[in-house]
């Protein structure tokens, strides 16, 4: 059996040998690749709301001027640019950020674009931790219970960091970052999130650290909500 069949056999079965080690170890090493991203994604997000929490704490225990330099100076900017046509278009983004339309219409309206694009796993995403940025705003709210500029242009709720407007619009625009990769679709997202952030500012509805604040609330439960449904959302396509 040294020729023909038997011989052809015995290589065949030592190619299966040597190809059984090596296709483990590289299935354990994407495995491993996986399971360090979505660590590093739910450390980054738990970092984040960590941030945001402390510069809380920090500003309901006096630490922080009040206003801080950092937050008279964009209140300062934001004031200069004020106009007829800048107003308005700030009240659109107050309109679109507040309230039920903020809590349920448009994040519904996310939730079918994703399913109709076949991002199921994308759509509950939306859902869990829209929730959950909504839940930790009324916390860190209630917790800090920071004053509003003196000049503020619309009726707002209570307590002033973190903005809602800002964690709603975070959370929401992190959340289609991630399940899309269309570069114009990502800048579109970042340009909506620092519209709805300046436009907070302009209405004097917030100060920067407010609305700094929400974006890290926002982005920290995004990222670590998407982080555990990393297994999930690789199951989505592309693009």
């Amino acid at each position: 059996c040294d020729r023909g069949p038997c011989r052809s056999s015995r290589t065949d079965r030592r190619a299966r040998r040597a190809w059984w080690p090596a296709s483990c170890g590289r299935y354990r090493g994407v495995m491993a690749s996986r399971a360090r991203s979505v660590r590093i994604m739910v450390g980054v997000g738990v970092a984040l709301i960590l941030v945001a929490a402390v510069a809380g704490v920090l500003i309901a225990a006096g630490v922080l001027p009040e206003p801080n330099v950092v937050d008279a100076w964009w209140s300062g900017i934001a004031t200069s640019i004020r106009s007829p046509a800048t107003i308005a278009v700030a009240l659109g983004f107050n309109a679109l950020g507040r309230g039920l339309v903020a809590t349920f219409v448009v994040p519904a309206v996310l939730v079918v674009v994703l399913l109709v694009t076949r991002r199921p796993w994308s759509a509950l995403v939306v859902v869990v931790a829209a929730a959950l940025t909504w839940g930790l705003t009324r916390v860190l709210k209630s917790i800090v219970a920071r004053e509003r500029p003196e000049d503020i242009l619309v009726q707002s709720d209570f307590g002033s960091f973190p903005s809602g407007h800002a964690s709603n619009a975070a959370v929401l625009v992190a959340v289609l970052f991630l399940a899309f990769r269309s570069v114009a679709l990502r800048i579109v997202l970042v340009l909506y999130l620092l519209a709805m952030m300046g436009s907070r500012l302009l209405l004097g509805a917030h100060w920067a650290t407010d609305v700094a604040g929400g974006a890290l609330v926002g982005i920290g439960v995004a990222l670590v909500v998407a982080g555990l449904a990393r297994p999930l959302l690789r199951r989505e396509p592309l693009g």
